[in-house]
């Protein structure tokens, strides 16, 4: 539909009238019925807490499997090399045997704990609850956010159904075109984050200690916050495609332009990165900024099949 056509079909259709009183009544009722959906979202998931825990921890598990891998092939090593010290053969010992019933999944969970202790790895399998409220108030937090998404389709229907009833028809196609596209970079923006960037970037900060001088030991609280912020990064920064669109309807920058200064958005792409990133390692900033770049050409491209 072109814009005159637009225009006329709008000056053709009269949308339903509602006085502010009723559009009161109507907001109240929407926000009431997703209230309740997450609610009774958030209390159904008041009794797994180890299952929600679960979620949130497994990319900290995936690094210190990494890490205990790395640190068994340097202790393998030394050990080929002759390097290791008398006191440490029995600890050798020891950590073959861990690294045979972890590689293998049949080492209790509670049997874990002792890898730090049996053996010279320092990295704790777990993360720790700094004041004893750490874990209750992140395990809410969690289930709060979890509850959200599970929610997500009530809540997003009232949404529409309130915003719908002021748009005309051509708009809500419009809404109806780009929303679930927003919805899938926005899932795909945090599930990069959750299954890549949190678990590489820790790793690689990590890996970056002397354990000799620096201890390392992760607050669930603090580890929480930095998986939040990552994923919420960018899953915002995944609309860069749609962001685009909207600047070339809005007739502020077209394709030619974009194309043109590709140089100066990347420069300001890594610039964003550096600091929406908790992060200062530059590991992190390149792995935001990397599938960035590659958003901006869909972004190119859309524009340019839109002109």
């Amino acid at each position: 539909m072109t814009a005159t056509e637009a225009s006329a079909a709008t000056e053709r259709e009269e949308l339903p009238k509602m006085s502010f009183g009723e559009h009161l009544e109507e907001l109240r009722r929407r926000l009431f019925v997703s209230l309740v959906a997450i609610a009774v979202a958030v209390l159904g998931l008041l009794p797994f807490k180890n299952q929600v825990t679960q979620i949130y921890v497994a990319p900290y598990q995936w690094m210190w499997q990494r890490l205990w891998a790395d640190h068994c092939a340097e202790q393998h090593a030394r050990f080929a090399a002759g390097q290791l010290d008398e006191l440490e053969l029995p600890l050798y010992e020891r950590l073959k045997e861990y690294e045979r019933r972890i590689a293998a999944g049949d080492l209790p969970e509670h049997l874990l704990k002792r890898v730090n202790v049996d053996t010279s790895f320092v990295v704790k399998p777990s993360l720790v609850a700094i004041g004893g409220m750490d874990d209750i108030w992140t395990f809410m937090a969690a289930s709060l956010l979890f509850g959200l998404i599970l929610a997500a389709p009530i809540v997003l229907y009232q949404a529409w159904a309130f915003v719908a009833a002021g748009l005309y028809s051509h708009e809500r196609r419009m809404v109806l075109r780009y929303v679930p596209f927003a919805t899938g970079l926005l899932i795909g923006g945090v599930a990069f984050g959750y299954t890549t960037v949190v678990p590489w970037a820790t790793y690689f900060l990590m890996k970056l200690m002397n354990f000799m001088q620096v201890e390392p030991m992760f607050s669930v609280a603090q580890y929480f916050s930095l998986l939040l912020t990552l994923t919420a990064a960018l899953g915002a920064v995944f609309q860069l495609p749609l962001l685009m669109l909207a600047v070339q309807k809005a007739g502020i920058a077209g394709y030619q332009s974009m194309r043109k200064h590709w140089r100066y958005v990347v420069l300001g792409i890594f610039i964003v990165s550096a600091v929406v990133t908790p992060s200062p390692d530059p590991f992190t900033q390149l792995m935001m900024a990397g599938p960035m770049c590659l958003l901006y050409l869909l972004g190119l491209f859309l524009c340019w099949r839109a002109r």
